[in-house]
Formats: structure tokens, C-alpha cells, sequence
């Protein structure tokens, strides 16, 4: 699913990783905002394929690298998704949520209807997500049932994320992650153990007066590994990214540039001697509702990929009712 998300979100990796995530609990990305999608989408097609191969709908179907269909409800929560090989509909994953709209199981389904795997999650009293497990179901193909991974989270009085736990095989700690926080309850620094060795891992956070990460320090076995700093945008979009390495010698300077929607158009790495390493470049086109619709990534000046987005939605003007009611200040019709 990773590859519909909105770019700005790939390029600020850690950031997203170490703050974002690890702070509160994270389940699969099932609404439509988790996909940068504006509206109401019900069908999402996505494909992907190299450059060559845009204008032939024949070679695309065997030289694809990626194809898949999602589905979302009038909640903008999704339903399915569907993958695609050689244009004809493979395995898919079925999404169930509770009458609170979390999501509680992901089944993995073969393109018969039979089941691979089931991912259950258990939540807590103030609804953040308590337990994770995925257990494969090789019944189907005259095997027993085995839990094959575990996630706990446990937190503070706050609500806040303090410990996460994962499990090897449903039993044996494979890491554990604590969490601690610093003013305006923001996260400063993790600490990570794992069960399989004695490595220490801490990652510490400095923020500006808004809270936003701006430098990740990362510290293995009390040596440092890797330093970022971040220069952020009025948008809190990351326009700069210096990467150190163990020494805490500059390595490599990002850059990053987007288009008024948060889709990024630029992204250019130059090493300590001033080489470009990475030199990337998108060009979209969108529909009404400003979602794009195709995107070219260009490597240098070339073209690379193309990937497409053929989206249906329900009551379009819905939409349009709801970012005008935002706009005057009145109550809208659905915030999510």
C-alpha cells in the first residue's frame, strides 16, 4: 500500500518512523487520508510500470511492478484490496472494523477464497490498540493453525505509548521499545532491547517551539550510528535533510520540493564532496478533486516510472460542500 501514500511521507523516513509511529500505536493504513486521497473515493486502481511500457497496455499486463485495486466505504475506511498479475485478480485482503471504526481484522485471502493468514487486533479502554497477532492458516492446505507474530503496547496514565513489545513466533521477545516523554508530552528519546542479542538501541529527538523533530539521533551499544537533522517548512514538510554517519561526519544533504497539494515534485541527495547521489523528479496530472491521477518519476532528466490512479467516488459534490462549510467556519459534514 506504501505506494499510494503521499510522497512526502517516504522522504522524511525517519521522521516518521522513530516519531510518528513509535509514539502511539499504529495499525495498517485503512482510511483514505492514510493515502493522501481527497473526497470520497470508493475504487482506487493503481499501476505501476517503467517508462517504456506506458503506451503499451499489452506489455504493461507481464512487465507491471505493481497492480492493485482498493475499495473504501462511505467512511473513507477501506474494505479490500485487491492485487493484480497479468491483469487478472490474485489475493486479497479483507478489512473488518467494530462498531467504534477501529479496525479489528485483516484476512489474507488466495484468489479461491481460501484463507493464507488473519492479523487480529485488540484494543484498549481508551481505544488505543493493545495487541496485535498474525496467525497463518495453513488448514486450508492440510496444515494446523500457528501464531506466527505478536505485538503488545502498553501505556501511560496519559494515554501515551510506553512500551511496545514484539514476539517471535506468538512467545519469545524478539525487541521491545519504551517510550519516554519530555515537555508538552512530546517524545524525546526510545530505548530499544532485543531478545536475540545484546544490542541497545536509543534514539533521541530535538524539537523547535512547534514540537516538530528536527534532529534523530540514533546511538547503538552507546556509539553513534546516525544523525539527522531536519529543516522544516510553514507546512512542517521536511525541505532538508543532513545525514551523519557513525563518526558524525556530514555524509549527505536532501533536498525536497513539493506542489501546493504536499505531493513532492523534487528530491535531489548530494554527498560531502558535492556529487549528486540521487537527482529525482515528479510531474502529476489530477483530477477535480485534486487527487493525481498519474505520476512520472523522472531519474536526472529521464523518465523512469509511471504510475496511474483510476479513482471512482461517491457523492463528488459532497466534497466540495465540505471544504466550503471548512472554509466559512461551519460545521462539516464529515472531518475524517
Amino acid at each position: 500500500m506504501n505506494a499510494l501514500q503521499t510522497s512526502k511521507t517516504l522522504f522524511c523516513i525517519i521522521i516518521t518512523v522513530f516519531a510518528a509511529l513509535q509514539a502511539t500505536s499504529q495499525t495498517t493504513p485503512n482510511l483514505t487520508k492514510d493515502y493522501g486521497l481527497f473526497g470520497y473515493p470508493s475504487v482506487v486502481r493503481y499501476m505501476k510500470f517503467e517508462t517504456d511500457t506506458a503506451d503499451n497496455p499489452k506489455i504493461q499486463r507481464t512487465a507491471f511492478i505493481d497492480d492493485y485495486q482498493l475499495t473504501f466505504n462511505e467512511r473513507r475506511e477501506l474494505l479490500k484490496r485487491t492485487n493484480f498479475i497479468n491483469g487478472t485478480a490474485d489475493r486479497q485482503i479483507i478489512l473488518d472494523y467494530d462498531n467504534k471504526r477501529h479496525l479489528v481484522k485483516e484476512t489474507l485471502q488466495e484468489a479461491d477464497g481460501k484463507i493464507v493468514s488473519v492479523t487480529d487486533y485488540k484494543y484498549g479502554y481508551i481505544g488505543r490498540v493493545s495487541q496485535i497477532t498474525i496467525t497463518e492458516y495453513p488448514d486450508s492446505r492440510a496444515g494446523a493453525n500457528t501464531l506466527v507474530y505478536k505485538e503488545t503496547y502498553d501505556y501511560n496514565k496519559k494515554g501515551q505509548l510506553e512500551t511496545k513489545t514484539i514476539y517471535n513466533n506468538g512467545s519469545d521477545t524478539s525487541k521491545q521499545t519504551k517510550y519516554y516523554y519530555g515537555p508538552a508530552d512530546s517524545l524525546i528519546y526510545t530505548i530499544s532491547t532485543y531478545g536475540n542479542n545484546k544490542n541497545v538501541e536509543k534514539v533521541s529527538f530535538k524539537r523547535d517551539f512547534k514540537h516538530d523533530v528536527i534532529e534523530m539521533l540514533l546511538v547503538r551499544n552507546d556509539k553513534q550510528a546516525r544523525r539527522e537533522e531536519y529543516d522544516l517548512n510553514k507546512q512542517g514538510q521536511c525541505v532538508t535533510k543532513r545525514v551523519y554517519n557513525g563518526k558524525n561526519k556530514l555524509i549527505l544533504t536532501y533536498s525536497y520540493q513539493y506542489d501546493q497539494h504536499g505531493n513532492l515534485t523534487a528530491e535531489v541527495g548530494v554527498d560531502d564532496k558535492g556529487i549528486k547521489a540521487i537527482e529525482f523528479y515528479y510531474k502529476y496530472e489530477k483530477d477535480k478533486f485534486f487527487n493525481w491521477t498519474k505520476r512520472t518519476m523522472y531519474d536526472s532528466w529521464n523518465p523512469k516510472y509511471v504510475e496511474t490512479r483510476t479513482i471512482e467516488y461517491i457523492d463528488k459534490e459532497h466534497f466540495y460542500d465540505d471544504m466550503k462549510d471548512e472554509d466559512r467556519g461551519r460545521v462539516v459534514k464529515d472531518n475524517r
